[in-house]
């Protein structure tokens, strides 16, 4: 029997004042500043500087096709070096990124190959996050509070998306977009010496396997564990049908239907206060089946988006965006939770980048597809399928055995 199934869920009090719980909240509250800052901050400075939506659209492709590309080599390197310096250098590399930009655009440097290798440099530090962390949250933080430290990533996570935007606006309206970019660079560059006083897990041991066995191993435990890449084939076709629509067809509808950008950031501000409920929920409940119940949690973006396809009252509309963002960032903490809790410690980056790198690959392809899609059965029809696609698919996810029936804590210990 696990040592996992003897512990006992950890009080709100005991959480709130582990040390590492808070100081992991505090350095990650920066980085999520600087994170809802980021889109703000770069649009403006972009615009402003080269003039050119097209420059804007190949700076944040350049990013994220690094982030795509990266992952695996990431998620090897993350099983190979102590995680914790991968998470200081992610940060390292996030802040002076969008610090040079911020001062090369203060100095109207207007060179576009400085600010998509900046942007190349930021898609590489979230490459390095995403399958550090789950691997050091699994190394430091104890089985009993995973899920509540997983709720407490979803709230500060959410408060930054909301108080980011409003913080870098408030900058390119009194000083300049690229001061804002500028300023957004060093939160993350103080988290990232905050972090620098975290401990560092156990996996620094030397490991003589090529990188090509490395990936296999990492793919071999991947493939092995059916609710992984089950729910990653779902939210692989969730991202070209629900997100990728929301980020480019939405201030569309906005612009026609609502009133603009003022509207479109009142829908997604709703988004992140639900985030900060879900991460509350998530803190108190821990139920039985976390990966059936968050799937099922899911299911309440659906609303919006049908609201939005039928151009419903802002109010509704951003009411009804509270929810999604309640069950998305819920279910977020139960997954978070489970994988750290069922991958075993020695191969979890690597199947964190795998996971990663099916979930969001195919993002790319749905920016991309989302006018033309539009085009072909219009804006409201997107949407719909959208809607559509919340519901079925997580009815057929639900027959797949091991998501449905996963428990909360494994039979046999596979944190060593």
């Amino acid at each position: 029997m696990s040592e996992a199934n003897h512990t006992t869920r950890s009080t709100t009090r005991e959480i709130l004042r582990d040390p590492v719980i808070q100081r992991l909240t505090i350095a990650r509250s920066f980085v999520s500043l600087a994170n809802g800052m980021l889109p703000v901050a770069l649009s403006f400075t972009i615009l402003e500087l080269l003039h050119s939506a097209t420059d804007l659209g190949l700076i944040l492709g350049a990013e994220t096709l690094t982030m795509v590309l990266a992952i695996l080599f990431a998620g090897v390197l993350a099983d190979r070096v102590p995680r914790k310096w991968l998470l200081v250098a992610s940060d390292g590399l996030f802040g002076v990124s969008m610090l040079a930009s911020g001062i090369l655009a203060v100095f109207a440097i207007k060179q576009l190959l400085f600010y998509a290798l900046a942007a190349v440099l930021i898609g590489f530090a979230d490459a390095l996050f995403v399958p550090a962390f789950e691997g050091w949250a699994q190394q430091v933080i104890p089985p009993d509070k995973r899920q509540q430290a997983s709720a407490v990533r979803s709230v500060y996570r959410n408060l930054g998306s909301i108080a980011g935007p409003f913080l870098a606006a408030l900058l390119v309206a009194t000083i300049s977009a690229p001061w804002a970019l500028a300023v957004a660079g060093l939160f993350p560059l103080v988290g990232g010496v905050i972090f620098m006083k975290m401990p560092s897990g156990s996996n620094a041991k030397v490991l003589t396997t090529s990188l090509l066995s490395e990936l296999r191993s990492g793919w071999g435990a991947f493939r092995s564990r059916t609710w992984i890449w089950t729910i990653d084939l779902q939210f692989a076709i969730w991202h070209v049908v629900i997100w990728a629509p929301l980020m480019v067809l939405g201030p569309v509808l906005a612009e026609h239907y609502y009133h603009g950008a003022t509207s479109w950031a009142l829908i997604w501000a709703g988004v992140g206060i639900g985030g900060v409920a879900g991460g509350v929920i998530a803190f108190k409940y821990h139920p039985r089946f976390p990966v059936r119940t968050g799937t099922i949690a899911m299911v309440a973006l659906m609303p919006v988006m049908v609201l939005l396809a039928f151009h419903a009252n802002i109010w509704l509309t951003s009411t009804a965006a509270i929810l999604g963002g309640a069950g998305l960032e819920f279910f977020g903490a139960l997954w978070s939770y489970s994988f750290q809790t069922h991958v075993p410690s020695n191969v979890i980056s690597k199947v964190a980048s795998f996971d990663f790198l099916a979930s969001v690959g195919f993002l790319p392809i749905g920016l991309a597809l989302a006018v033309p899609l539009s085009r072909l059965v219009s804006v409201e029809g997107v949407f719909l399928i959208g809607a559509g696609y919340l519901l079925i698919s997580a009815f057929i996810v639900l027959l797949v055995p091991s998501v449905r029936q996963l428990p909360r804590t494994p039979p046999t210990d596979t944190s060593e």
